[in-house]
């Protein structure tokens, strides 16, 4: 094996571990909210602020660091970011008050930016004629560790206590650290431009950019309401250990749906077909989960759903990164702070709403969200239509 395959292989390894890790972190929160209800004392309203702690700094952070991909040393930012996102996972597994909990989320989603501002763009050098398949593959990894982060809080319950879970946590975050230390930056990497203020008004103002975003913010808020909600809702059908079956479930869909989605958007001319395909069926599906499915019929429902949302947010991405690929680490950026507005805006407001009419109601906004999602990729690809005729 050249030295070169051997470089790129280690530096997939480790942007995997650390995706496959943070997936797993970001799954414990809505496995654990009956947990931390119990042991906090805390009402659904606040436990609507896990996930806005642990997203809301991550938003300004992968944005602003995306935007001076061009001008840092990527290298040490990725292993600084690894580091520091281990140390704190570590702290909200002993935090001792709920406020200290949403504090140690809030420096972990901060740290966490700068990693995943830059891991899909080093990629993007790395497999330039292959974006789409490495994000979907990407995106698979992520739902691996996804899928297997409410069965780790299980686990965890069944030692004894679910602070466990972020020992794991940590531990996965100092493993991705530790093959950092050993590799050099890929050369291909250094073809990352900086861009101006200027130039990214131009950027964002794409047509193509600027419906990938606006996309993934409501995409953004569907997935994280789901994330952060669907083990509550189901609770008040199920035991806590099934309930938390049914979020894995749901992300176990993921896993071949990405899979699948990794060679199709290779394969099809335009990209957005494939995501109006997927939300269409996704929409009956998630009123079908929502106000029809009772008992086991959840976990079919359920998985059939996260099959289909699955596709939206590393196809649209790629999409987007394909539009202006020499400034691959600001789009990836937007991309990835658009989805992260979403996750960080919608839970909280579901919880407030949960408060006042119950969770089914509130969880009832979602398909009104991707009824929007429909829409703005309807409006992106006549765009794109238009602009390919009159060029």
């Amino acid at each position: 094996m050249s030295t070169e395959r051997r470089q790129r292989l280690l530096w997939t390894a480790a942007i995997f571990t650390f995706v496959i890790t943070d997936a797993v972190g970001f799954q414990l929160r809505g496995a654990l909210l009956p947990s931390l209800e119990r042991d906090f004392q805390v009402s659904a309203g606040l436990l609507g602020l896990v996930s806005t702690a642990g997203t809301a700094g991550f938003v300004v952070s992968v944005f602003a660091v995306g935007m001076v991909a061009g001008r840092i040393d990527i290298r040490k930012a990725l292993l600084s970011s690894a580091l520091v996102v281990g140390a704190a996972a570590l702290l909200t597994g002993v935090a001792p008050v709920f406020v200290v909990l949403l504090g140690a989320l809030f420096v972990r989603g901060v740290a966490t930016g700068p990693f995943r501002a830059l891991d899909r763009a080093v990629l993007s050098h790395l497999f330039p004629d292959g974006r789409s398949r490495v994000f979907n593959l990407y995106a698979l990894v992520w739902a691996v560790g996804a899928t297997a982060g409410p069965l780790v809080v299980t686990a965890a319950l069944a030692a004894g206590d679910w602070r466990y879970a972020y020992g794991v946590v940590g531990a996965g975050f100092l493993l991705s650290a530790a093959l950092l230390v050993r590799l050099d930056l890929p050369e291909s990497v250094g073809d990352e431009r900086a861009i101006t203020v200027a130039q990214l008004r131009q950027v964002v103002r794409k047509p193509a950019v600027a419906g990938m975003a606006s996309a993934l913010v409501l995409n953004g808020a569907v997935e994280g309401t789901l994330f952060t909600w669907l083990p509550y809702f189901a609770a008040e059908r199920f035991s806590e250990t099934r309930a938390n079956l049914v979020l894995s479930t749901f992300l176990g869909a993921y896993i071949p749906g990405r899979l699948v989605y990794s060679v199709v958007t290779d394969r099809v001319e335009r990209p957005l077909t494939v995501v109006l395909v997927t939300a269409s069926a996704a929409l009956p599906l998630l009123v079908a989960t929502v106000f029809v499915a009772e008992g086991l019929w959840l976990f079919p429902t359920v998985f059939a759903l996260g099959f289909f949302i699955s596709a939206t947010f590393p196809t649209l991405s790629a999409f987007g990164v394909d539009a202006v690929p020499e400034y691959s680490g600001p789009v990836n950026a937007v991309a990835t702070s658009a989805g992260y507005v979403g996750i960080a805006l919608a839970p909280p407001l579901v919880g407030l709403l949960a408060d006042r009419v119950g969770i089914t109601a509130a969880l009832g906004t979602l398909p009104v969200l991707v009824a929007g999602l429909l829409v703005v990729v309807g409006a992106t690809r006549l765009s794109q239509r238009g602009s390919t005729a009159a060029g």
